[in-house]
């Protein structure tokens, strides 16, 4: 019976419990390996033939209110229904059974990342535009708390049982029930820090007068701290996305620009459970507007997959995560630094982390 209820709730805990981290959702920890706090911010108004290495510094702090199911609620699992095994030689007949059980899953968290990405531009121009090369080293300290609970099912019996057995076994069934959904919860729960999972990033920059596009791919390799076993992770997982994008910036004026960023995320199969994260598409939409001490703008995400997961336990488990926010971006002259402070929040999502983004950012060219 033990073994029964425990493993009937690990097949659903363990992977609902996936790691808190600021790049899925799903079986990607219900979070993509996207940039949720913003990535288009002042830096729409950075001035022509900018050539050479470019060095950049992101914090970022992450505060995860909840994780969202399929209806946007708290996340819930259904648990399949059963019999409960009694010592012989009681025959199978007498076995009782129970109906399938829903499990809540409260969960939150906080994250805190720090991102180095050094860079190239080249002077030569390629098409009009210049070509343009980097690498993202994340590094990041997170802190989950997960708890499980539910109702335990009542056990049907049939009338041939005594009382006093019926009583007995639904006390102990009862305690086994409770103590797997406690011992799960805990055990995802708990503080990592290390290294995340690195991005290597390849582009055509363009940068006109009134006019800036930029087309990319990124390739994210599972470097960072990832275990299958349960607990928090660093990493998303043991598998590789490639992330291609392309952004268009537009300045109708030299005080006002407008910007939006089309990416997809594709996903390979996770090394250690099989499992494959189905693929997704981002849209970031960004304006600005040019003051004496620097730009202020607004901006959204939109992130959804477009592909059922596979393998995952949950189901399909379709991310979607809406959220909206607000940045500043202004030049230090004495270090010749840009400083972007930015803010982001989930105004709805499914099967996803659900809360609040702040960044701060340095870029500095050499």
């Amino acid at each position: 019976m033990a073994t029964r209820t425990a493993d009937a709730l690990r097949s659903v805990v363990s992977w609902t419990m996936l790691a808190w981290s600021c790049a899925g959702w799903g079986a990607e920890g219900f979070e993509p390996r996207y940039n949720l706090a913003g990535s288009l911010g002042g830096e729409m108004f950075a001035p022509p033939n900018q050539t050479g290495i470019i060095s950049a510094l992101a914090a970022t702090y992450v505060s995860v209110s909840k994780v969202t199911g399929d209806d946007g609620g708290q996340l819930t699992q259904s648990l399949p229904g059963g019999t409960v095994a009694l010592p012989k030689p009681t025959p199978s007949a007498l076995y009782p059974s129970y109906s399938r059980g829903t499990v809540e899953i409260p969960a939150s968290g906080t994250m805190t990342r720090w991102d180095l990405v050094l860079g190239y531009i080249t002077s030569e121009q390629y098409g009009g535009g210049r070509l343009a090369f980097a690498v993202d080293v994340p590094f990041a300290r997170k802190s989950q708390s997960i708890s499980t609970s539910g109702a335990t099912p009542v056990l049907n019996w049939s009338p041939a049982v005594p009382a006093d057995v019926q009583s007995a076994v639904q006390g102990q069934f009862s305690s086994q029930y409770q103590g797997a959904l406690k011992a799960q919860g805990a055990s995802e729960s708990g503080d990592v820090s290390g290294l995340g999972d690195v991005e290597l990033i390849a582009g055509w920059h363009y940068v006109g007068d009134k006019l800036r596009v930029l087309g990319s791919a990124a390739l994210v390799v599972p470097t960072g701290k990832y275990s299958a076993d349960a607990g928090p992770d660093i990493g998303n997982g043991n598998f590789y996305t490639v992330r291609p994008a392309i952004q268009v910036a537009y300045l109708p004026t030299s005080n006002l620009a407008f910007a939006a960023k089309v990416s997809a995320g594709l996903n390979s199969r996770n090394r250690d459970n099989d499992v494959r994260s189905g693929n997704w598409f981002g849209v970031e939409l960004a304006a600005g507007y040019k003051t004496p001490i620097g730009v202020v703008g607004v901006h959204g995400i939109r992130i959804q997959q477009y592909q059922d997961d596979e393998n995952n336990p949950l189901g399909a488990s379709r991310l979607r995560s809406n959220n909206l926010g607000a940045f500043f971006t202004t030049m230090i002259p004495v270090v010749d630094v840009a400083l972007t402070v930015q803010y982001m929040a989930t105004t709805s999502s499914r099967n996803a982390k659900h809360g609040n983004f702040t960044q701060v950012r340095l870029i500095r060219m050499f």
